[in-house]
């Protein structure tokens, strides 16, 4: 459920990055008023926040706001692989000298 909940965030923020400054602000503000019930302040900041911290708010209505916008979504935002905090990646294997 976490990573589900991640991979929705990462993708929201993916298509957030596309969308900002190629949108009227006014408009974003606007629609998540209208359609979500969600104020916020005329700021990018808060929007992103926003957009990518709600759960009503799906990938999906936002790719459909883009495109009614006239901003085609980059695919690729649906492949974003959000990024694990404190973990670390696979230790190299040390090597011996005994060789």
């Amino acid at each position: 459920m976490k990573w589900n909940k991640a991979r929705e965030r990462a993708t929201k923020a993916s298509l957030m990055s596309q969308a900002k400054g190629r949108i009227d602000l006014e408009e974003f503000v606007e629609w998540l008023w209208e359609d979500f019930g969600i104020r916020v302040r005329r700021s990018w900041d808060d929007v992103i926040k926003a957009v990518v911290d709600s759960d009503e708010v799906l990938p999906q209505d936002l790719a459909a706001f883009m495109i009614s916008m006239g901003v085609e979504p980059d695919e690729g935002a649906w492949d974003v692989v959000p990024v694990a905090r404190g973990l670390r990646g696979p230790r190299e294997p040390e090597e011996s000298g005994s060789n």
